[in-house]
């Protein structure tokens, strides 16, 4: 069963967006009422920061960085990137942890039993930390929708009403600057949602012209190779499947206004793996990308289905929607898929704008965000 543990309620409009960092107990939010709220991660679920005063329009996407080493001798900050109706993007970090030794922090942040020290991640996740500005991103001619880090955190994705999908380049150590190094105008329409390949420099866009669009990088220069036709209606959202990060086969599901999730499938050949290969894409050939439509899951919303993510402990998918459901598919040894749990009403009579899972002490939960300006967390 799926069961409500927890509902925050310090946004005062819609919630667009919920971001879970890769590596600490983090979660960010992203609100119409013109700011993003960072959390903790645990039972008390504390709001650390509220993010205001860097748009004059509804914050509509949110990215955590993913972290850059996870060596124990650095201290890596986090960041995030906001996506806003006004046309640009905002990053905010820490630029220093508060002092571990600060006898006010708060007692649900122990020391360690073995050194009498906090960790890493309580010094990073301290209320006590301060959230900066630290970039203001112009170049969108319109709403900018969706923001995406790559594995790496050296290139920041970001697509807009304005049809087009921006790269940006910048140093992940101090993201003082972002340079725009790439332009992608192949939608014909409003673009809806990006994301990038969990280990892997590709790309997947979503748009209002009812198609998933696959971006690479050749010789320095970023293309389109592979679109997705298959969706009769806008396709919201989509995602990598993150149980098959480390191999060759890719596998990509997509939600759509004409209420079906499908999954497609393609293959890329072993040694372009970001992480078994590091070396730049530009030294190395790369051609288009042959995608085959996999299989398509149970149909179970009633209205368009806004959000999709997919759980990389245990592999099932969740997905949300303007009927206010939550639904969990969960794929079964020959490859069908099936309806574990569906749930009607998770936000009362409100659209349910976004969906992703995290881990809460161990245990696997689903959180969801939506118009009722609430998130809400629910344990599976």
């Amino acid at each position: 069963m799926v069961s409500l543990i927890r509902t925050l309620d310090a946004h005062t409009d819609k919630v667009w967006s919920v971001s879970v960092h890769p590596t600490l107990p983090l979660i960010a939010t992203a609100s119409t009422d013109k700011t993003a709220c960072i959390y903790g991660l645990n039972e008390k679920f504390p709001l650390l920061s509220r993010l205001e005063d860097a748009h004059k329009r509804s914050v509509r996407s949110v990215a955590f960085k993913p972290p850059l080493t996870a060596s124990a001798d650095f201290l890596d900050l986090p960041a995030v990137a906001c996506g806003s109706f006004d046309s640009t993007i905002s990053v905010w970090g820490i630029d220093e942890p508060e002092d571990e030794e600060d006898e006010d922090v708060d007692d649900e942040y122990d020391d360690d039993e073995n050194t009498g020290k906090r960790s890493q991640s309580d010094i990073l996740c301290s209320p006590n930390n301060q959230w900066n500005l630290m970039a203001i991103i112009e170049g969108h001619e319109n709403e900018v929708k969706s923001v995406a880090w790559n594995s790496h955190g050296n290139l920041l994705a970001s697509c807009s009403r304005d049809k087009t999908v921006w790269i940006w380049e910048t140093d992940p150590e101090t993201l003082e600057e972002f340079e725009c190094i790439s332009v992608l105008n192949d939608h014909q329409h409003d673009i809806k949602h990006i994301v990038w390949h969990p280990t892997r420099n590709i790309l997947a866009s979503s748009s209002y012209d009812d198609t998933v669009r696959i971006y690479k990088e050749d010789d320095d220069e970023w293309s389109c190779v592979g679109v997705l036709n298959g969706h009769a209606g806008t396709v919201w959202c989509s995602a990598f499947d993150p149980t098959l990060a480390s191999t060759s086969t890719i596998r990509l599901v997509s939600v759509s206004d004409d209420l079906t999730v499908k999954i497609w499938k393609s293959t890329v050949e072993e040694e372009e793996s970001e992480e078994a290969n590091p070396i730049r894409s530009s030294i190395r050939k790369d051609v288009e990308m042959d995608w085959e439509l996999d299989v398509e899951l149970p149909v179970v919303h009633t209205h368009p289905i806004y959000s999709v993510a997919w759980s990389k402990e245990s592999g099932r998918i969740a997905t949300v929607g303007s009927d206010g459901k939550l639904v969990v598919y969960k794929e079964k040894e020959d490859g069908s898929w099936i309806v574990q749990y569906e749930r009607e009403s998770c936000h009362g009579v409100f659209e349910i704008n976004c969906v992703t899972w995290a881990q809460l002490n161990e245990k696997e939960v689903i959180i969801t965000a939506g118009d009722d300006g609430k998130i809400n967390v629910w344990e599976v």
